[in-house]
């Protein structure tokens, strides 16, 4: 359990910092642009900023999937409800805590829960419908950056009051875009 506490989990929530970087670039950059990346002063990368976009929201679909399944929580039907981990999961109650209720992640919101629902939602199924199986293309909108954005905030609360808090641990520190 130790590992997946020190490893694991800082890794899964550092891909949501690496989502949320992509999002903001794609915010402010709706049609793309051009990308160059430097490791130690070289040039490794150079291209459209799509190659860094791209996966980086679509691995942060799937980890928000992951970390809402830790936290006790899925979306079938178009509706946030607890669950059960399977078999060899590892999950919340892993580490003697309890699952996060539906109410409790609604409490966190601010203004419309129905709204931060459905966005949460969202995000699962698109884990589900457009990453996991070729069924659609992820919509990357206004609406649902937005709602991307409001998923990673609410799972960084989440995790920050319902496990590391309650453990008397630090959060870890996500990635952080620079404009």
């Amino acid at each position: 359990m130790r590992h997946y506490q020190k490893v694991v989990l800082p890794y899964r929530l550092y891909a949501i910092g690496a989502f949320e970087m992509a999002l903001s670039i794609v915010q402010s950059n709706p049609s793309g642009g051009e990308l160059e990346c430097k490791i130690n002063g070289k040039l490794k990368v150079k291209g459209s900023s799509t190659v860094l976009t791209n996966p980086s929201i679509e691995m942060g679909i799937i980890h928000s999937r992951v970390l809402f399944e830790f936290l006790g929580l899925k979306a079938p039907k178009g509706r946030l409800i607890q669950c059960s981990a399977r078999g060899t999961d590892i999950n919340i109650e892993s580490f003697g805590l309890n699952k996060v209720t539906v109410e409790q992640v609604l409490s966190h919101c601010n203004g419309d829960t129905d709204l931060a629902e459905q966005n949460i939602v969202n995000t699962l199924t698109a884990a589900n419908k457009m990453i996991a199986h070729s069924t659609e293309i992820i919509k990357i909108d206004n609406d649902s950056i937005n709602g991307y954005f409001m998923t990673c905030s609410a799972l960084i609360v989440l995790f920050n009051t319902y496990f590391y808090q309650p453990q008397s641990l630090e959060m870890p520190l996500a990635v952080a875009a620079t404009e």
